[in-house]
């Protein structure tokens, strides 16, 4: 089932928002993740929403963020980061692109994948691009808080320009 389907099926709630660092208490565990800057959006089993946060703009200690113990699936993710006073994001989504396992009284690591993957293929006349981030989740790249457009060019194999354009994505 593609998302926006699955998403008609379910009510929208507003996520739990997990920005800070909380003692554990009984029944809950915490979630640690190599983001600096940025977002996980977790759903639980019963389909409650959660986003945790991060934004340690210098290179402090990423503190892990408290959730109650249970199975998790990460839905989506953002990652940010500054260069040359110009502010990126990517964001990712899908369905469901980890399934992560909260333990009581104990923390669970949650790598992300900042690389940006890009595939192509020809058949024929018809041709397809796809960009996707960790797990094949769709893709969508901003700069300053706009989505940035990707040009393609198609080349002959003499490297002479057959067709350009935008593409679409994300």
């Amino acid at each position: 089932m593609a998302l926006i389907e699955y998403l008609k099926t379910k009510p929208l709630a507003l996520p739990t928002a997990v920005t800070k660092k909380k003692r554990m208490g009984k029944g809950e565990g915490t979630l640690s993740s190599n983001i600096a800057r940025g977002d996980l959006f977790l759903t639980d089993a019963q389909g409650k929403a959660y986003r945790l946060s991060w934004d340690n703009k210098s290179s402090a200690k990423k503190d892990p963020r408290t959730l109650p113990s249970g199975n998790y699936h990460l839905r989506t993710y953002r990652i940010e980061q500054e260069e040359k006073g110009v502010s990126w994001h990517i964001s990712a989504t899908a369905q469901k692109i980890q399934e992560i396992e909260v333990l009581a009284g104990k923390d669970v690591k949650v790598t992300m994948d900042s690389r940006i993957h890009v595939a192509s293929r020809v058949s024929g006349k018809h041709g397809a691009m796809k960009i996707s981030g960790a797990n094949k989740a769709g893709l969508t790249i901003y700069r300053s808080g706009a989505r940035i457009p990707i040009e393609y060019r198609v080349l002959d194999g003499d490297k002479a320009v057959l067709a350009t354009g935008l593409m679409e994505y994300g």
